[in-house]
C-alpha cells in the first residue's frame, strides 16, 4: 500500500478568504486537522509580469499575525536583493500594500540591510559576482561577502595526470586496471583548457573548481592560508574516475619531483576499477592494505561485498533481493577470487521470493526462497515486506490506541493493506546466535502506529503511536522488559502542539509516578526558539533558559554566562565580534571566534578565543577567566598543528594546577605512514591528558583499524565484520587514573546492524589482584548496569530508574553536557555534575567528573557520547574516539564523501562550529547541508533556491522516527532541481532531543542559503508552500541549466541515464503544468515498479527518442520526450 499523505494543497481563483480580488495569487493551504481548523496557509502574490511580489504566510506566527516576504526586482527583471520576511497584524489572507519592499523589514531587524544581496554581472548570462547576507556586518560595503569567479586555468596552474589502462579478462569477467603518472615536459594543462570557477567566503577564503570540457571535475584546490591544498580526480581512457589524489598525496608527488610511485598510490589514494558493463568491481581505499570488491547480479545491484579483513577470511558478505528491489536477507558466503564469483551471476538476477514453508540455515527459519547462492554460511538480518512472517506470533491487532491496523487483507479496512510495507526485520547478534526481532503496525494511511521488538535475552519494547489528522505524534507509550521474568516498564510521553504545530509542551510519566512537565517552549513570531522551561510539575521550573540569535539565524547566547540570575549554566557565541580581537580575529563565515561561559557552582566567569587556518581548522583554543586577577591565564589552552590531510602534527595541551597556574600536560609529536599514526610521544612525561609514553608503534589491521594501542595499556583489540571493537585484552601492569584498580578485558556483543547491545568488562581491584566483572545492557535506550536497569534518555536529560529522578542536562552547541541538575526529595535544586572541555573533547583535568554524582553509571559526555572506563574513548556509534590524541582510530566508513582530508580526523579538525555524526561526518551547527561541489553553489546562489527565505523546514518528525531507540536525526540535502529537501530518521539526535530544543516543530524557519533567520515552515519535504509558486518561475531556468550539463554528454544510439529522463519529465510537468504525452496529450501516470504478470497500464509515463536511437539519436534531454506507453508502443 501506498502512504496516502493529506497536504490539502488548493490552487484557486476565487476563495471565501479576503484575498485581494484586484491581485493575481495563488494560495495554498494544508489542513493540520480533519476539520481544517487548524492549517497552514499561504498565498502567494503576483505582479502584472507574473512574478510573484509578495508571500504572505496567513496567521502564520505564535501571535497570530501574519509572515510576510516582499520580492523586488531590478530594472532589469533581476531578482537582487532577497528580503527578509517580516511579522505583520493578519489581513486574514489579503495583500499587505505597506510592505512591498525592504523598508519595514530594515526597521523590524534593526539594520540597513535585511536582506541578502546579489551583484549580477551586466551579460545575458546574469551570473553572480558577490552574495552579501543580511546584516550590517555582511552588508555589499562591508568586505565580508561571498565572491563568485569564473574563469580559465593558465599554465602551470594545473597537474595534468594521465592513466595507462589496460583490459584484463578472466573468464567472462573484465575489469580495467589503471596505472596513473605525470608526462615530463607536459606536467601541466594548457593555459585556457579548463573552467576554473571559485567560490570565496566571508573571511576571504576561497574553493576554487576546475572542470575540462566534458564537465568532469578535474581538481579543487583550498588553502589553509599558507599553502595550496589541492585534490586531483584523474578519469581513465573512457572517461571512468580511476583516481583521486587528496592533498597530501599531492605533495608527496611534488617533493618526488612529479613522479608518481606504487607506495604514493596505495597508502594516500583512493583507486578505482570498473567492468565492461561500467560497473566499479574493485577499489582500494588509502591505508587499506588490499583491494575491495563488489560482485553484481544482472539487474546491477551489489549481491557480494568484501573487504579487506573479509578477503583475508576468504569471506564475502551477501545481500540478496525480493523481486522489488528491496534487500530480502544478507549473510556471509565463503568464496574466491571476485571474477570467480562474477562469472556465475553474471546473467542471473538474484531475487527471492517469501514462501510458506522457507528454509532452515542455522537452525533459523527463513520465509524465502534460497534459489541463488543458497550455500552461504551464516545468516545476519531478514526483512519481509507485504505480509507478516508466518512463524510470527504478532499478526496485527484490529486497533492500536484506536486507530485502526492494516495487514495483508484487502478485505478489512476498505481495501487498505501491508502491500509495500516493512512488517518485520530480525537481526542476527555477530559475537553468537541470538536474534532481535521487530514487527512494525501501520493505519490505514500508511503511518507507522507500533512496533515490537523481542530482544536477544527473551524480552521485548514495545512502542505505539497515536497520531494526529497530520502524523504527528501526539502521545507515545513504551513497554520494556528485559528478558521474560523481569518486570515490566511503562512511560508514556504526550506531546501538545499549537496551530502551527510547533511543539508546545511535552510531558513525560513512568509506570505509575507522577507526569513530569519535561519542557515547555515558547517561540518568537520568527518561529526561533526563545525559551525553554525545564522540570516544571507544580509550576515552577527548575530552569527557564533562554536563547537569542543574530540576524543570520545563528545561536549567539543560551541564559546569560555575565549575568546567572539564578540560571546554573550559560554560554555566548560570539562570531564576528570577539571581545578579545587581538587574540581571535573576527569570523563571518559562521564560524566561532570567541566563547564565554559560567557554571553557577564554579563562580567565574570562563573564555575561550579561537584561531583557525584558512580551512577552519582549529590552530589555538586560548584560555582565560576575564574577571579574574589574571584574566589570561592559558590555564586550559589547547594547540594543534596539522598536515595538508588534517593529520595532526602536534598537539600542545595545559591544565590548571594549583598554587602553580598553567602546567603543559600533553607536548605530543605525532609520525605517520600515510593517515596512520605510527606514534605518538610525549615530551612532557605527564601522565594526565594523553598518558606519558616511550613513543610505543601502533600496528593496524587490513582495514585500517588500530589492533593494539600499548600507550593506553591495549595489548590486543579485535574487530567484527563490521569494524566495530569486541574484545580488548589489557596489559595488567598498565597504571590506569585510578591506582587501586587494573584492567583485564572487555567484551562487547554487537547485532548485525551495528547497535552494541552488551558490555563485559573484567578489572582487578587491590593488592590481592582480585578480578571483578561489570556488565552493561544497551537494549532500546535502557541501559542496564549488572543487571540493574540505571536509565533511559528523555528529551532534556534522562530519567534515574535506581533514585527515581529525572536528571536534566545543559548541553552546548557541540552537544558536550556540561551541567546536570535535578530536583531532590525535598524540592530542592541540586547540581549533579560540573564538566568543562578543551576544544578537541578533552575533559579538564583528563578524566569525566562524576565525582559526588548521584547516578554514577552515567558516564554521558563529550558531544553526548558514552565515555569507557577502562579505553577512556568516546563511543560513537560507528567508530571510537580518543579524546586525549584528538582522533579516531578507525577509517572512516564515508572517506570517500569526504576523500579531501584524512579518514581518522575528529569532526574535519573543526570542533568548535561542528558535531560529529556517529563517527561518520561533520555536522556544521549553524548551516544546513550544502553541495560541496562550489559550482553547484554558485548556481543555487543564483537560481532556484536562492530566493528562499525559509527552504528548510524542521518538519514534525514522523513515527519512522522513532522505530530504533537509535537516535536520529534529520538532515537537509540538495535535491535534483536545486531545492532543500529534509530527511527524517537519520540516526543521531533523536526525537526528543529535536522537542527539547525546539527545532522539531512546523513553524520554524531554519537558515536559509541567504542567511535567513529561523521563521516560518509550513509543509512536509523541506519548502515551504508560499514559496512553491515562486520557485516554479526559477525552476525552468535550473532544469534547463541542468539539461544543458547532461547534453554536454554525447550519448549517439544510447538510452538515455536515469538524470536525463528526469529532466524530460521535468520539462514537460513546467510546461504543462502536468507530465504530458507529446502524442495524444493525455497526463500521464508515473512508471511503477514492474511486476510478474501484471501490465503496466498505457498512460504509464515513458521517455523516447525524438530522433530514434537506431538512426542514432542521442540519449540525452535535447533529444527527449514524454510518450504515454500506447503512443510509444504504437511508434515503435
Amino acid at each position: 500500500m501506498k502512504k496516502i499523505k493529506f497536504l490539502g494543497l488548493l490552487f484557486t481563483a476565487m476563495m471565501t478568504y479576503a484575498q485581494s480580488t484586484t491581485e493575481n495569487y495563488i494560495q495554498s493551504k494544508t489542513c493540520l486537522s480533519g476539520d481544517c481548523s487548524k492549517k497552514t496557509e499561504t498565498i502567494t502574490y503576483f505582479d502584472g509580469l507574473g512574478r510573484p511580489k509578495q508571500i504572505v504566510s496567513v496567521k502564520a506566527t505564535t501571535t497570530g499575525k501574519d509572515l510576510v516576504t516582499p520580492i523586488t526586482y531590478d530594472g532589469f527583471g533581476r531578482q537582487v536583493k532577497d528580503i527578509l520576511p517580516v511579522p505583520a497584524n493578519t489581513l486574514n489572507s489579503a495583500i499587505h500594500t505597506g510592505i512591498m519592499n525592504e523598508t519595514v523589514a530594515n526597521s523590524y531587524y534593526g539594520v540597513t540591510n535585511a536582506y541578502t544581496e546579489k551583484e549580477i554581472e551586466n551579460s545575458p548570462l546574469d551570473r553572480v559576482k558577490q552574495v552579501a547576507q543580511p546584516g550590517e556586518p555582511w552588508k555589499m560595503a562591508s568586505g565580508h561577502t561571498q565572491k563568485l569567479k569564473y574563469e580559465v586555468n593558465q599554465g602551470s596552474e594545473v597537474k595534468k595526470f594521465i592513466t595507462n589502462t589496460v583490459t584484463t579478462t578472466v573468464g567472462t569477467d573484465k575489469k580495467t586496471v589503471s596505472s596513473v603518472y605525470i608526462v615530463p615536459g607536459s606536467e601541466f594543462y594548457g593555459a585556457g583548457t579548463l573552467y576554473k570557477n571559485s567560490v570565496t567566503d566571508e573571511d576571504g577564503t576561497p574553493v576554487i573548481q576546475f572542470q575540462n570540457g566534458r564537465g568532469e571535475t578535474v581538481l579543487v584546490r583550498r588553502t589553509d592560508g599558507t599553502q595550496n591544498v589541492d585534490t586531483y580526480y584523474v578519469y581513465n581512457e573512457y572517461g571512468q574516475k580511476a583516481f583521486v589524489i587528496p592533498p597530501l598525496a599531492v605533495k608527496k608527488i611534488e617533493q618526488n619531483s612529479n613522479v608518481v610511485t606504487t607506495d604514493i598510490v596505495n597508502t594516500l589514494c583512493y583507486q578505482y576499477r570498473y567492468d565492461g558493463l561500467d560497473r566499479q568491481v574493485e577499489k582500494r581505499l588509502p591505508g587499506r592494505d588490499d583491494w575491495e570488491s563488489v560482485v553484481y547480479d544482472a539487474a546491477d545491484r551489489p549481491v557480494l561485498t568484501q573487504d579487506v579483513n573479509l578477503k583475508n577470511k576468504g569471506l564475502w558478505l551477501l545481500t540478496k533481493y525480493d523481486a522489488f528491489g528491496r534487500v530480502a536477507y544478507t549473510g556471509l558466503i565463503t568464496g574466491g577470487e571476485r571474477a570467480s564469483m562474477q562469472s556465475p551471476l553474471a546473467s542471473q538476477v538474484v531475487s527471492e521470493s517469501q514462501t510458506a514453508n522457507g528454509f532452515d540455515k542455522n537452525g533459523f527459519i527463513v520465509y524465502y526462497t534460497n534459489n541463488f547462492l543458497s550455500g552461504f554460511t551464516t545468516l545476519l538480518t531478514v526483512n519481509y515486506y507485504d505480509s507478516y512472517p508466518r512463524d510470527t506470533k504478532e499478526f496485527p491487532p484490529a486497533k492500536i490506541l484506536d486507530q485502526y491496523v492494516v495487514n495483508e487483507d484487502r478485505a478489512l479496512n476498505g481495501g487498505a493493506n501491508t502491500q509495500g510495507l516493512s512488517t518485520a526485520a530480525y537481526v542476527k547478534n555477530i559475537e553468537d546466535d541470538n536474534w532481535t526481532k521487530t514487527y512494525f503496525y501501520y493505519n490505514t494511511k500508511g503511518e507507522k502506529v507500533s512496533e515490537k521488538s523481542w530482544n536477544h535475552l527473551g524480552g521485548y519494547t514495545k512502542k505505539e503511536f497515536k497520531l494526529d489528522f497530520s502524523g504527528a505524534v501526539d502521545e507515545s507509550y513504551t513497554y520494556h522488559k528485559k528478558g521474560s521474568a523481569d518486570a515490566e516498564v511503562f512511560i508514556k510521553e504526550r506531546f501538545v502542539y499549537d496551530d502551527q504545530k510547533r511543539l508546545l509542551k511535552l510531558y513525560h510519566k513512568v509506570n505509575s509516578l507522577t507526569e513530569e512537565l519535561l519542557v515547555e517552549n515558547t517561540y518568537n513570531d520568527l518561529g526561533q526558539l526563545t525559551n525553554k522551561k525545564t522540570g516544571n510539575t507544580t509550576g515552577t521550573p527548575l530552569q527557564s533558559i533562554d536563547q537569542t540569535y543574530n540576524i543570520r539565524g545563528w545561536l549567539s547566547k543560551v541564559n546569560d554566562p555575565t549575568n546567572l540570575n539564578g540560571k546554573l549554566f550559560a554560554y555566548e557565541l560570539k562570531y564576528h565580534n570577539p571581545v578579545y580581537s587581538e587574540v581571535s580575529t573576527g569570523k563571518y563565515n559562521g564560524n566561532i571566534a570567541e566563547i564565554d561561559w559560567q557554571a553557577a557552582d564554579g563562580g567565574m566567569l570562563r573564555r575561550y578565543n579561537y584561531q583557525y587556518d584558512g580551512l577552519d581548522r582549529l590552530k589555538n583554543g586560548i584560555y582565560s577567566e576575564p574577571n579574574a586577577a589574571l584574566p589570561k591565564n592559558n590555564y586550559f589552552n589547547e594547540s594543534l598543528t596539522y598536515d595538508v590531510n588534517g593529520n595532526i602534527q602536534s598537539l600542545k595541551r595545559n591544565r590548571l594546577l594549583q598554587n602553580f597556574g598553567a602546567e603543559q600536560i600533553d607536548d605530543l609529536t605525532y609520525t605517520y605512514t600515510g593517515n596512520r599514526v605510527n606514534t605518538v610521544s610525549d615530551a612532557t612525561s605527564n601522565y594526565a591528558g594523553y598518558p606519558a609514553s616511550v613513543s610505543t608503534a601502533i600496528p593496524y589491521d587490513g582495514n585500517g583499524n588500530m589492533i593494539t594501542h600499548e600507550d593506553r595499556g591495549m595489548l590486543q583489540i579485535d574487530y567484527n565484520y563490521l569494524n566495530l571493537p569486541n574484545y580488548i585484552k589489557f596489559n595488567k601492569l598498565y597504571n590506569t587514573h585510578d591506582f587501586e584498580t587494573y584492567n583485564v578485558n572487555t567484551k562487547y556483543l554487537y547485532n548485525a546492524a551495528g547497535a552494541k547491545l552488551r558490555k563485559v568488562y573484567t578489572y582487578g581491584t587491590g593488592r590481592g589482584q582480585t578480578e571483578a566483572v561489570s556488565k552493561t545492557d544497551y537494549l532500546d535506550g535502557f541501559q542496564y548496569t549488572d543487571d540493574i536497569l540505571s536509565f533511559v534518555p528523555t528529551a532534556e536529560g534522562y530519567y534515574d530508574f535506581v533514585k527515581n529522578l529525572y536528571i536534566y542536562n545543559y548541553t552546548d552547541q557541540v552537544g558536550n553536557i556540561r551541567l546536570a541538575y535535578y530536583k531532590d526529595a525535598s524540592g530542592s535544586l541540586k547540581i549533579d555534575r560540573t564538566n568543562h572541555y578543551y576544544p578537541f573533547g578533552l575533559e579538564f583535568g583528563g578524566d569525566l567528573n562524576i565525582n559526588g554524582t548521584v547516578t554514577p553509571s552515567y558516564r554521558y559526555s563529550t558531544q553526548g557520547q558514552e565515555n569507557q572506563i577502562d579505553t577512556k574513548w568516546s563511543s560513537y556509534r560507528w567508530r571510537n574516539y580518543d579524546a586525549g590524541m584528538a582522533r579516531f582510530f578507525n577509517a572512516d566508513p564515508l572517506s570517500e564523501q569526504y576523500d579531501y582530508q584524512s579518514h581518522y580526523n575528529f569532526s574535519e579538525n573543526r570542533v568548535v562550529d561542528a558535531r560529529e555524526l556517529e563517527g561518520l561526518e561533520a555536522k556544521k551547527v549553524n548551516e544546513v547541508s550544502l553541495p560541496s561541489d562550489p559550482v553547484e553553489f554558485a548556481e543555487m546562489i543564483g537560481g532556484g533556491i536562492n530566493s528562499l527565505r525559509a527552504a528548510v523546514s524542521n518538519n514534525v518528525v514522523r513515527t519512522a522516527n522513532f522505530f530504533s531507540n537509535d537516535a536520529v536525526r534529520n538532515k537537509y540535502v540538495v535535491d535534483g532541481d536545486g531545492g532543500l529537501t529534509l530527511l527524517t530518521g537519520v540516526p543521531k539526535e533523536s526525537f526528543k532531543e529535536k522537542v527539547a530544543n525546539g527545532a522539531l516543530d512546523w513553524g520554524t524557519i531554519a537558515l536559509s542559503i541567504g542567511g535567513g533567520p529561523e521563521g516560518m515552515l509550513t509543509v512536509q519535504g523541506g519548502k515551504v508552500p508560499a514559496l512553491r509558486a515562486f520557485e516554479s518561475v526559477k525552476a525552468i531556468q535550473k532544469n534547463e541549466a541542468r539539461a544543458a550539463r547532461l547534453n554536454k554528454i554525447g550519448r549517439e544510439g544510447k538510452d538515455f541515464t536515469k538524470a536525463g529522463k528526469q529532466v524530460v519529465i521535468k520539462k514537460s510537468e513546467l510546461k504543462y503544468g502536468k507530465v504530458k504525452c507529446e502524442m495524444c496529450g493525455i497526463e500521464t501516470t508515473p512508471a511503477k515498479q514492474s511486476k510478474k504478470g501484471v501490465v503496466p497500464e498505457k498512460t504509464e509515463t515513458q521517455v523516447d527518442h525524438i530522433k530514434r536511437k537506431r538512426e542514432g539519436g542521442r540519449g540525452n534531454p535535447d533529444n527527449g520526450q514524454v510518450l504515454c506507453r500506447g503512443c510509444n508502443l504504437d511508434k515503435h
